[in-house]
Protein backbone atom coordinates (compact mmCIF):
# COMPACT_ATOMS: atom_id res chain seq x y z
CA UNK A 1 0.00 0.00 0.00
CA UNK A 2 1.46 3.15 -1.05
CA UNK A 3 2.42 6.05 1.34
CA UNK A 4 -0.43 9.08 1.44
CA UNK A 5 1.11 12.29 1.25
CA UNK A 6 -0.55 15.49 1.67
CA UNK A 7 0.76 18.62 0.49
CA UNK A 8 -0.66 21.87 1.82
CA UNK A 9 0.19 25.21 0.60
CA UNK A 10 -1.87 28.27 -0.78
CA UNK A 11 0.94 29.37 -3.28
CA UNK A 12 0.28 27.38 -6.61
CA UNK A 13 3.56 27.11 -8.35
CA UNK A 14 4.91 26.07 -4.53
CA UNK A 15 2.36 23.40 -4.43
CA UNK A 16 2.83 21.88 -7.40
CA UNK A 17 6.79 22.25 -7.16
CA UNK A 18 6.56 19.92 -4.18
CA UNK A 19 4.20 17.56 -5.51
CA UNK A 20 5.99 17.32 -8.34
CA UNK A 21 9.08 16.80 -6.14
CA UNK A 22 7.38 13.84 -4.19
CA UNK A 23 5.99 12.76 -7.32
CA UNK A 24 9.26 11.98 -9.46
CA UNK A 25 11.13 11.72 -6.14
CA UNK A 26 13.23 8.47 -5.22
CA UNK A 27 10.22 6.55 -3.53
CA UNK A 28 8.80 3.41 -4.65
CA UNK A 29 4.98 3.87 -3.45
CA UNK A 30 4.30 7.28 -2.71
CA UNK A 31 0.45 9.05 -3.25
CA UNK A 32 0.44 12.72 -3.29
CA UNK A 33 -2.44 15.37 -3.29
CA UNK A 34 -2.75 18.50 -2.48
CA UNK A 35 -4.66 21.28 -0.36
CA UNK A 36 -4.92 25.24 -1.09
CA UNK A 37 -6.58 26.60 2.03
CA UNK A 38 -7.33 25.20 5.72
CA UNK A 39 -10.73 24.17 4.94
CA UNK A 40 -9.66 21.71 2.36
CA UNK A 41 -6.58 20.86 4.06
CA UNK A 42 -9.14 20.02 7.09
CA UNK A 43 -11.67 17.65 4.65
CA UNK A 44 -8.77 16.03 3.06
CA UNK A 45 -7.28 15.20 5.82
CA UNK A 46 -9.85 13.93 8.07
CA UNK A 47 -11.47 11.85 4.91
CA UNK A 48 -8.29 10.80 3.25
CA UNK A 49 -5.89 9.76 5.86
CA UNK A 50 -2.54 10.90 4.58
CA UNK A 51 0.38 9.11 6.41
CA UNK A 52 2.34 12.45 6.14
CA UNK A 53 1.24 16.35 5.60
CA UNK A 54 3.86 18.82 4.27
CA UNK A 55 1.99 22.64 6.04
CA UNK A 56 2.26 25.73 5.45
CA UNK A 57 1.61 27.57 8.81
CA UNK A 58 0.08 30.42 6.97
CA UNK A 59 -2.71 29.73 4.54
CA UNK A 60 -5.96 31.13 3.71
CA UNK A 61 -9.19 30.17 6.22
CA UNK A 62 -6.92 30.26 9.28
CA UNK A 63 -3.24 29.36 10.09
CA UNK A 64 -1.67 26.03 9.73
CA UNK A 65 -1.01 25.29 13.22
CA UNK A 66 -4.41 26.15 14.03
CA UNK A 67 -6.23 23.80 11.54
CA UNK A 68 -3.71 21.21 12.62
CA UNK A 69 -5.14 21.35 16.54
CA UNK A 70 -8.43 21.14 15.53
CA UNK A 71 -7.52 18.23 13.55
CA UNK A 72 -5.65 16.43 16.26
CA UNK A 73 -8.82 16.57 18.37
CA UNK A 74 -10.58 14.72 16.05
CA UNK A 75 -8.13 11.85 15.94
CA UNK A 76 -6.26 12.29 13.51
CA UNK A 77 -2.36 10.97 13.95
CA UNK A 78 -0.40 11.93 10.55
CA UNK A 79 3.18 13.05 10.58
CA UNK A 80 3.53 16.84 9.75
CA UNK A 81 6.34 18.62 8.58
CA UNK A 82 5.70 22.40 8.62
CA UNK A 83 7.10 24.65 5.08
CA UNK A 84 7.84 28.17 6.63
CA UNK A 85 9.17 31.22 5.09
CA UNK A 86 9.38 33.04 8.81
CA UNK A 87 10.86 32.59 12.23
CA UNK A 88 10.71 28.86 13.02
CA UNK A 89 11.62 29.94 17.14
CA UNK A 90 8.19 31.70 16.81
CA UNK A 91 6.11 28.73 16.11
CA UNK A 92 8.32 26.17 17.42
CA UNK A 93 7.48 25.48 21.10
CA UNK A 94 3.30 25.09 19.65
CA UNK A 95 4.47 22.81 16.67
CA UNK A 96 6.59 20.31 19.12
CA UNK A 97 3.63 20.45 21.42
CA UNK A 98 1.41 19.24 18.23
CA UNK A 99 3.53 16.05 17.21
CA UNK A 100 5.53 18.39 14.42
CA UNK A 101 8.45 16.48 13.42
CA UNK A 102 10.26 19.17 11.80
CA UNK A 103 10.55 22.25 10.04
CA UNK A 104 11.41 23.04 6.66
CA UNK A 105 12.65 26.70 5.52
CA UNK A 106 10.84 28.02 2.10
CA UNK A 107 12.15 27.49 -0.76
CA UNK A 108 12.40 23.64 -0.24
CA UNK A 109 15.36 22.01 -2.32
CA UNK A 110 14.45 18.48 -3.20
CA UNK A 111 17.30 16.68 -1.58
CA UNK A 112 16.09 18.35 2.03
CA UNK A 113 12.47 17.78 1.34
CA UNK A 114 13.85 13.94 0.14
CA UNK A 115 16.01 13.61 3.60
CA UNK A 116 13.19 14.70 5.51
CA UNK A 117 10.43 12.33 4.39
CA UNK A 118 12.95 9.52 4.25
CA UNK A 119 13.14 10.17 7.81
CA UNK A 120 9.69 10.60 8.70
CA UNK A 121 8.56 7.43 6.61
CA UNK A 122 11.42 4.96 8.05
CA UNK A 123 9.48 5.84 11.43
CA UNK A 124 6.28 5.05 9.83
CA UNK A 125 7.63 1.74 8.96
CA UNK A 126 9.20 0.89 12.42
CA UNK A 127 6.30 2.07 13.81
CA UNK A 128 4.41 -0.54 11.88
CA UNK A 129 6.14 -3.07 12.40
CA UNK A 130 5.84 -2.36 16.39
CA UNK A 131 1.90 -2.17 15.73
CA UNK A 132 1.93 -5.86 13.78
CA UNK A 133 4.30 -7.36 16.89
CA UNK A 134 2.04 -5.77 19.14
CA UNK A 135 -1.25 -6.87 17.05
CA UNK A 136 0.37 -10.31 16.63
CA UNK A 137 0.99 -10.52 20.64
CA UNK A 138 -2.41 -9.53 21.77
CA UNK A 139 -3.84 -12.26 19.14
CA UNK A 140 -1.52 -14.77 20.71
CA UNK A 141 -2.44 -13.44 23.89
CA UNK A 142 -6.34 -13.85 23.17
CA UNK A 143 -5.91 -17.52 21.38
CA UNK A 144 -3.75 -18.91 24.02
CA UNK A 145 -4.95 -17.06 27.12
CA UNK A 146 -4.16 -20.20 29.60
CA UNK A 147 -0.46 -21.02 28.11
CA UNK A 148 0.17 -16.98 28.84
CA UNK A 149 -0.89 -17.02 32.10
CA UNK A 150 0.45 -20.54 32.98
CA UNK A 151 3.87 -18.68 31.88
CA UNK A 152 3.64 -16.28 33.80
CA UNK A 153 1.81 -17.78 36.91
CA UNK A 154 5.16 -20.24 36.82
CA UNK A 155 7.59 -17.05 36.73
CA UNK A 156 5.75 -15.93 39.58
CA UNK A 157 5.19 -18.66 42.19
CA UNK A 158 9.00 -19.12 40.97
CA UNK A 159 9.54 -15.89 41.73
CA UNK A 160 12.54 -15.76 39.59
CA UNK A 161 11.13 -12.55 38.36
CA UNK A 162 9.74 -9.34 39.78
CA UNK A 163 5.56 -8.90 40.05
CA UNK A 164 5.74 -5.72 38.70
CA UNK A 165 7.27 -7.11 35.60
CA UNK A 166 4.16 -9.30 35.15
CA UNK A 167 1.46 -6.61 35.99
CA UNK A 168 1.05 -5.79 32.09
CA UNK A 169 0.61 -9.29 31.37
CA UNK A 170 -1.82 -9.77 34.13
CA UNK A 171 -3.55 -7.01 33.45
CA UNK A 172 -4.04 -7.77 29.62
CA UNK A 173 -5.43 -11.50 30.50
CA UNK A 174 -7.83 -9.50 32.43
CA UNK A 175 -6.48 -10.83 35.74
CA UNK A 176 -5.53 -8.93 39.10
CA UNK A 177 -4.40 -6.38 39.58
CA UNK A 178 -6.91 -5.44 37.39
CA UNK A 179 -9.93 -7.16 39.28
CA UNK A 180 -10.10 -9.58 42.13
CA UNK A 181 -10.73 -12.91 41.31
CA UNK A 182 -11.87 -16.71 42.55
CA UNK A 183 -8.70 -19.05 42.74
CA UNK A 184 -9.55 -22.55 42.43
CA UNK A 185 -7.70 -25.73 41.29
CA UNK A 186 -9.02 -29.26 39.87
CA UNK A 187 -6.65 -32.15 40.89
CA UNK A 188 -7.39 -35.49 38.29
CA UNK A 189 -6.19 -39.16 38.40
CA UNK A 190 -6.70 -39.44 34.70
CA UNK A 191 -4.35 -36.48 33.62
CA UNK A 192 -6.17 -35.11 30.98
CA UNK A 193 -6.99 -38.55 29.44
CA UNK A 194 -9.80 -37.99 26.77
CA UNK A 195 -12.92 -39.03 27.52
CA UNK A 196 -16.33 -38.58 24.96
CA UNK A 197 -13.78 -36.59 22.32
CA UNK A 198 -12.65 -34.07 24.82
CA UNK A 199 -10.39 -33.88 27.73
CA UNK A 200 -10.30 -32.48 31.07
CA UNK A 201 -9.37 -28.83 30.15
CA UNK A 202 -12.17 -28.86 27.32
CA UNK A 203 -14.76 -29.72 29.26
CA UNK A 204 -13.71 -27.11 32.39
CA UNK A 205 -13.64 -24.60 29.73
CA UNK A 206 -17.33 -25.42 28.99
CA UNK A 207 -17.69 -25.55 32.35
CA UNK A 208 -16.40 -21.99 32.94
CA UNK A 209 -17.57 -20.15 30.02
CA UNK A 210 -20.41 -18.25 31.37
CA UNK A 211 -18.14 -16.17 33.43
CA UNK A 212 -16.25 -13.71 31.78
CA UNK A 213 -12.92 -13.28 31.18
CA UNK A 214 -12.54 -16.38 33.47
CA UNK A 215 -9.55 -18.49 32.47
CA UNK A 216 -8.36 -22.71 33.12
CA UNK A 217 -5.08 -22.84 33.30
CA UNK A 218 -3.11 -26.43 32.24
CA UNK A 219 -0.82 -26.41 35.52
CA UNK A 220 0.76 -30.05 36.12
CA UNK A 221 -0.12 -33.27 34.38
CA UNK A 222 -2.51 -33.94 36.82
CA UNK A 223 -4.07 -30.24 38.09
CA UNK A 224 -5.78 -27.49 36.33
CA UNK A 225 -5.78 -23.99 37.74
CA UNK A 226 -8.80 -22.01 36.86
CA UNK A 227 -9.10 -17.75 37.93
CA UNK A 228 -12.78 -16.19 37.14
CA UNK A 229 -13.64 -12.63 38.33
CA UNK A 230 -15.23 -12.10 41.31
CA UNK A 231 -17.66 -10.21 39.16
CA UNK A 232 -18.96 -12.32 37.16
CA UNK A 233 -18.82 -15.11 39.92
CA UNK A 234 -20.00 -14.17 43.14
CA UNK A 235 -20.70 -17.90 44.10
CA UNK A 236 -17.28 -19.22 44.35
CA UNK A 237 -18.64 -22.45 46.73
CA UNK A 238 -21.28 -23.56 44.35
CA UNK A 239 -19.01 -23.04 40.94
CA UNK A 240 -16.59 -25.57 42.33
CA UNK A 241 -19.72 -27.69 43.36
CA UNK A 242 -20.62 -27.45 39.89
CA UNK A 243 -17.23 -28.17 38.83
CA UNK A 244 -17.05 -31.15 40.58
CA UNK A 245 -20.62 -32.62 39.18
CA UNK A 246 -19.23 -31.59 35.50
CA UNK A 247 -16.17 -34.28 36.37
CA UNK A 248 -18.15 -36.69 37.95
CA UNK A 249 -20.91 -36.53 34.78
CA UNK A 250 -17.56 -37.15 32.75
CA UNK A 251 -16.37 -40.20 34.23
CA UNK A 252 -13.29 -38.00 35.38
CA UNK A 253 -12.02 -39.30 38.77
CA UNK A 254 -10.84 -35.57 40.97
CA UNK A 255 -10.83 -33.12 43.30
CA UNK A 256 -11.93 -29.65 43.78
CA UNK A 257 -10.09 -26.98 45.86
CA UNK A 258 -10.92 -23.61 46.41
CA UNK A 259 -8.00 -21.37 47.01
CA UNK A 260 -9.49 -18.19 48.04
CA UNK A 261 -9.81 -14.74 46.11
CA UNK A 262 -7.27 -12.80 45.74
CA UNK A 263 -6.58 -9.06 44.41
CA UNK A 264 -3.12 -8.45 44.02
CA UNK A 265 0.30 -10.45 42.25
CA UNK A 266 1.46 -11.24 45.80
CA UNK A 267 -1.59 -12.25 47.20
CA UNK A 268 -1.72 -14.68 43.69
CA UNK A 269 1.54 -15.63 44.26
CA UNK A 270 0.98 -17.32 48.08
CA UNK A 271 -2.57 -18.41 46.81
CA UNK A 272 -1.08 -20.58 43.92
CA UNK A 273 1.72 -21.82 46.18
CA UNK A 274 -1.22 -23.06 49.12
CA UNK A 275 -3.23 -24.48 46.69
CA UNK A 276 -0.22 -26.63 44.71
CA UNK A 277 0.33 -28.20 47.99
CA UNK A 278 -3.65 -29.15 48.69
CA UNK A 279 -4.25 -30.13 45.07
CA UNK A 280 -0.93 -32.87 45.70
CA UNK A 281 -2.69 -33.69 48.88
CA UNK A 282 -6.59 -33.96 47.95
CA UNK A 283 -6.08 -37.33 45.69
CA UNK A 284 -4.30 -39.16 49.04
CA UNK A 285 -8.03 -38.84 50.37
CA UNK A 286 -10.15 -40.04 47.96
CA UNK A 287 -11.66 -38.25 44.89
CA UNK A 288 -15.31 -36.54 44.15
CA UNK A 289 -14.28 -33.89 46.97
CA UNK A 290 -14.80 -30.09 47.25
CA UNK A 291 -11.86 -28.91 48.94
CA UNK A 292 -10.29 -25.57 50.66
CA UNK A 293 -6.79 -25.04 50.29
CA UNK A 294 -6.61 -22.98 53.92
CA UNK A 295 -7.81 -26.12 55.94
CA UNK A 296 -7.48 -28.99 53.87
CA UNK A 297 -9.89 -32.33 54.45
CA UNK A 298 -6.68 -34.77 52.95
CA UNK A 299 -7.67 -37.91 54.52
CA UNK A 300 -10.71 -39.72 55.03
CA UNK A 301 -13.16 -38.40 57.63
CA UNK A 302 -13.79 -41.52 59.29
CA UNK A 303 -9.84 -41.62 60.33
CA UNK A 304 -9.30 -40.52 64.00
CA UNK A 305 -8.32 -36.31 64.37
CA UNK A 306 -4.39 -36.48 64.49
CA UNK A 307 -3.94 -39.87 63.95
CA UNK A 308 -1.78 -39.03 60.89
CA UNK A 309 -0.07 -36.24 59.20
CA UNK A 310 -0.09 -35.29 55.60
CA UNK A 311 1.96 -35.69 52.91
CA UNK A 312 3.59 -32.21 52.90
CA UNK A 313 4.26 -32.36 57.00
CA UNK A 314 5.84 -35.73 56.11
CA UNK A 315 8.00 -34.84 53.55
CA UNK A 316 9.18 -31.28 55.31
CA UNK A 317 10.51 -33.85 58.20
CA UNK A 318 12.18 -35.58 55.71
CA UNK A 319 13.74 -32.67 54.47
CA UNK A 320 14.63 -31.23 57.79
CA UNK A 321 16.06 -34.61 58.51
CA UNK A 322 18.43 -34.34 55.63
CA UNK A 323 19.43 -30.85 55.89
CA UNK A 324 20.69 -31.35 59.81
CA UNK A 325 21.75 -34.49 59.48
CA UNK A 326 19.29 -36.31 61.66
CA UNK A 327 19.17 -39.77 60.51
CA UNK A 328 16.68 -40.65 62.63
CA UNK A 329 14.38 -37.65 62.01
CA UNK A 330 14.68 -38.67 58.35
CA UNK A 331 14.14 -42.46 58.69
CA UNK A 332 10.61 -41.63 60.69
CA UNK A 333 9.54 -39.18 58.18
CA UNK A 334 10.25 -41.96 55.48
CA UNK A 335 8.21 -44.78 57.05
CA UNK A 336 5.26 -42.41 57.50
CA UNK A 337 5.24 -41.47 53.96
CA UNK A 338 5.75 -45.51 53.27
CA UNK A 339 2.47 -46.11 55.28
CA UNK A 340 0.53 -43.23 54.22
CA UNK A 341 1.13 -44.48 50.63
CA UNK A 342 -0.12 -47.68 51.45
CA UNK A 343 -3.17 -46.83 52.87
CA UNK A 344 -4.16 -43.58 51.19
CA UNK A 345 -2.84 -43.97 47.48
CA UNK A 346 -3.87 -47.10 45.91
CA UNK A 347 -3.17 -44.99 42.29
CA UNK A 348 0.10 -46.44 40.70
CA UNK A 349 0.32 -43.49 38.43
CA UNK A 350 -0.39 -40.79 41.18
CA UNK A 351 1.89 -42.60 43.54
CA UNK A 352 4.83 -42.38 41.04
CA UNK A 353 4.38 -39.12 40.81
CA UNK A 354 4.59 -38.21 44.18
CA UNK A 355 7.51 -40.02 45.02
CA UNK A 356 9.39 -38.25 41.89
CA UNK A 357 8.66 -35.18 43.33
CA UNK A 358 9.96 -35.88 46.67
CA UNK A 359 12.98 -37.36 45.23
CA UNK A 360 13.05 -34.36 43.20
CA UNK A 361 13.54 -32.04 46.57
CA UNK A 362 15.78 -34.41 47.59
CA UNK A 363 18.07 -34.44 44.85
CA UNK A 364 18.24 -30.16 45.80
CA UNK A 365 18.52 -30.96 49.03
CA UNK A 366 21.95 -32.74 47.71
CA UNK A 367 23.25 -30.40 45.57
CA UNK A 368 22.38 -27.22 48.23
CA UNK A 369 24.82 -29.16 50.90
CA UNK A 370 27.61 -29.30 48.09
CA UNK A 371 27.56 -33.15 48.24
CA UNK A 372 29.37 -35.27 45.14
CA UNK A 373 27.91 -33.99 41.85
CA UNK A 374 28.79 -37.37 39.84
CA UNK A 375 27.32 -39.52 43.12
CA UNK A 376 23.96 -37.32 42.78
CA UNK A 377 23.70 -37.86 39.09
CA UNK A 378 24.18 -41.47 39.13
CA UNK A 379 21.59 -41.51 42.19
CA UNK A 380 18.76 -39.89 40.03
CA UNK A 381 19.59 -41.78 36.77
CA UNK A 382 18.83 -44.88 39.33
CA UNK A 383 16.15 -43.66 40.85
CA UNK A 384 14.05 -42.98 37.61
CA UNK A 385 14.67 -46.26 36.10
CA UNK A 386 13.47 -47.56 39.43
CA UNK A 387 10.08 -45.78 39.47
CA UNK A 388 9.19 -46.07 36.33
CA UNK A 389 9.60 -49.56 35.88
CA UNK A 390 6.95 -51.13 38.48
CA UNK A 391 3.20 -51.07 38.39
CA UNK A 392 1.99 -51.67 41.81
CA UNK A 393 2.27 -49.40 44.45
CA UNK A 394 4.23 -51.93 46.80
CA UNK A 395 7.15 -52.04 44.74
CA UNK A 396 7.23 -47.79 44.82
CA UNK A 397 7.41 -48.30 48.07
CA UNK A 398 10.21 -50.17 48.40
CA UNK A 399 12.10 -48.19 46.14
CA UNK A 400 11.20 -45.08 47.96
CA UNK A 401 12.50 -46.85 51.12
CA UNK A 402 15.77 -47.87 49.15
CA UNK A 403 15.91 -43.95 47.31
CA UNK A 404 16.32 -42.49 50.60
CA UNK A 405 19.30 -44.49 51.90
CA UNK A 406 21.53 -43.97 49.05
CA UNK A 407 20.80 -40.00 49.30
CA UNK A 408 21.99 -40.00 52.88
CA UNK A 409 24.64 -42.27 52.10
CA UNK A 410 25.71 -39.47 49.78
CA UNK A 411 25.37 -36.95 52.29
CA UNK A 412 27.21 -38.74 54.85
CA UNK A 413 30.13 -39.94 52.62
CA UNK A 414 30.26 -36.07 51.27
CA UNK A 415 30.24 -34.46 54.44
CA UNK A 416 33.34 -36.82 55.78
CA UNK A 417 34.99 -36.42 52.29
CA UNK A 418 34.34 -32.02 52.86
CA UNK A 419 36.11 -32.53 56.61
CA UNK A 420 39.41 -34.56 55.37
CA UNK A 421 39.93 -32.32 52.30
CA UNK A 422 39.75 -29.14 54.58
CA UNK A 423 42.12 -31.22 56.73
CA UNK A 424 44.91 -31.63 54.57
CA UNK A 425 44.04 -28.18 52.35
CA UNK A 426 44.54 -26.19 56.58
CA UNK A 427 47.89 -28.42 57.17
CA UNK A 428 49.09 -26.94 53.49
CA UNK A 429 48.15 -23.60 53.90
CA UNK A 430 50.34 -23.60 57.19
CA UNK A 431 53.09 -25.44 55.45
CA UNK A 432 53.15 -22.44 52.73
CA UNK A 433 51.47 -20.00 53.67
CA UNK A 434 53.95 -17.56 52.25
CA UNK A 435 53.38 -18.44 48.60
CA UNK A 436 50.30 -20.17 48.80
CA UNK A 437 47.01 -20.32 46.11
CA UNK A 438 43.54 -21.59 45.95
CA UNK A 439 44.60 -23.55 42.72
CA UNK A 440 48.06 -24.77 44.51
CA UNK A 441 46.01 -25.89 47.21
CA UNK A 442 43.44 -27.78 45.32
CA UNK A 443 46.03 -29.68 43.44
CA UNK A 444 47.54 -30.76 46.61
CA UNK A 445 44.17 -32.33 48.18
CA UNK A 446 43.43 -33.69 44.42
CA UNK A 447 40.32 -31.20 44.35
CA UNK A 448 39.26 -28.86 41.44
CA UNK A 449 39.59 -25.62 43.09
CA UNK A 450 35.98 -24.57 42.66
CA UNK A 451 35.37 -28.03 44.56
CA UNK A 452 37.96 -26.50 47.45
CA UNK A 453 36.06 -23.08 47.61
CA UNK A 454 32.90 -24.32 48.05
CA UNK A 455 34.43 -26.71 50.61
CA UNK A 456 35.50 -23.90 52.84
CA UNK A 457 32.61 -22.30 52.76
CA UNK A 458 30.17 -25.45 53.70
CA UNK A 459 32.20 -27.03 55.90
CA UNK A 460 34.18 -23.72 57.60
CA UNK A 461 31.80 -21.03 56.68
CA UNK A 462 34.31 -18.89 55.24
CA UNK A 463 36.65 -17.63 52.12
CA UNK A 464 39.69 -19.86 50.94
CA UNK A 465 41.24 -16.22 50.94
CA UNK A 466 40.29 -15.08 54.45
CA UNK A 467 41.72 -18.86 56.15
CA UNK A 468 44.93 -17.48 54.46
CA UNK A 469 44.85 -14.20 55.55
CA UNK A 470 44.24 -14.75 59.09
CA UNK A 471 47.12 -17.80 58.96
CA UNK A 472 49.53 -14.79 57.42
CA UNK A 473 48.21 -12.38 60.23
CA UNK A 474 49.09 -14.93 62.75
CA UNK A 475 52.98 -15.57 61.72
CA UNK A 476 53.31 -12.20 61.14
CA UNK A 477 52.73 -11.12 64.93
CA UNK A 478 54.91 -14.33 66.12
CA UNK A 479 57.68 -12.66 63.79
CA UNK A 480 56.55 -8.92 65.36
CA UNK A 481 56.89 -10.00 69.13
CA UNK A 482 60.02 -11.92 67.88
CA UNK A 483 61.32 -8.39 66.96
CA UNK A 484 61.49 -8.59 63.20
CA UNK A 485 60.83 -5.29 61.73
CA UNK A 486 57.21 -4.43 59.78
CA UNK A 487 59.17 -4.33 56.48
CA UNK A 488 60.62 -8.15 57.00
CA UNK A 489 57.75 -9.66 58.51
CA UNK A 490 55.49 -8.40 55.98
CA UNK A 491 58.18 -10.27 53.42
CA UNK A 492 57.96 -12.80 55.43
CA UNK A 493 54.26 -14.14 55.10
CA UNK A 494 53.81 -12.91 51.49
CA UNK A 495 52.87 -9.32 50.90
CA UNK A 496 55.59 -6.97 49.19
CA UNK A 497 53.24 -3.94 49.42
CA UNK A 498 54.02 -2.70 52.81
CA UNK A 499 51.33 -0.44 52.83
CA UNK A 500 48.63 -2.90 51.80
CA UNK A 501 50.06 -5.51 54.89
CA UNK A 502 49.73 -2.89 57.15
CA UNK A 503 46.14 -2.20 56.25
CA UNK A 504 45.38 -5.66 56.25
CA UNK A 505 47.15 -6.24 59.74
CA UNK A 506 45.05 -3.38 61.38
CA UNK A 507 41.45 -4.77 60.34
CA UNK A 508 42.39 -8.06 61.72
CA UNK A 509 44.35 -7.28 64.32
CA UNK A 510 42.68 -3.93 65.34
CA UNK A 511 46.48 -2.05 65.85
CA UNK A 512 48.89 -1.52 63.41
CA UNK A 513 52.51 -3.77 63.17
CA UNK A 514 54.13 -1.02 64.31
CA UNK A 515 51.87 -0.19 67.81
CA UNK A 516 52.29 -4.39 67.34
CA UNK A 517 56.03 -4.86 67.36
CA UNK A 518 55.50 -2.29 70.58
CA UNK A 519 53.06 -3.75 72.91
CA UNK A 520 52.72 -7.75 71.70
CA UNK A 521 49.55 -8.89 73.16
CA UNK A 522 47.85 -5.97 74.17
Amino acid sequence: MPWKVLVVEDEPLEREALAKFLREGPFEALEVRTAADALSFARTALAWEPQVVLLDIRIPGGDGLSTLEGLRDQGFGGKVLVLTAYDVFEYAQRALSLGVQSFLVKPVLPDTLYAALRKVLDQLDRQGEEEERHRELQTFVRDNRGLVAMAALTELVLERTDPEAFEGVFRELGLPPDRPCHLLGVATLEAFRPSRGLGTLRFLEAATRSFEGGLVIPWHRSSTLLLLPEDSSPQAEALAARLLEVLGENGIPGNVVFGGTVRTLEETRRAVQALEEGLDESLLGGTGRVLWAEEPQLLPEDRPPGQEQGWSALQGRVFEGFRNGDLAQMAAGRDELVRLLERACPDVELSKMLVLGLLGQVCELLLDLRCDLGAVKAWVRRQMLNILAPNNPAGLHSILVQALEGAWTIRASSQDEGAQVISQAMAFIRERYDEVTLEATARHVHVSASHLSRLFRKVLRCRFVDVVKETRMDRAKALLAGGSTVRDAALAVGYGNIAYFSTLFKQTCGVSPSEYARCPGA
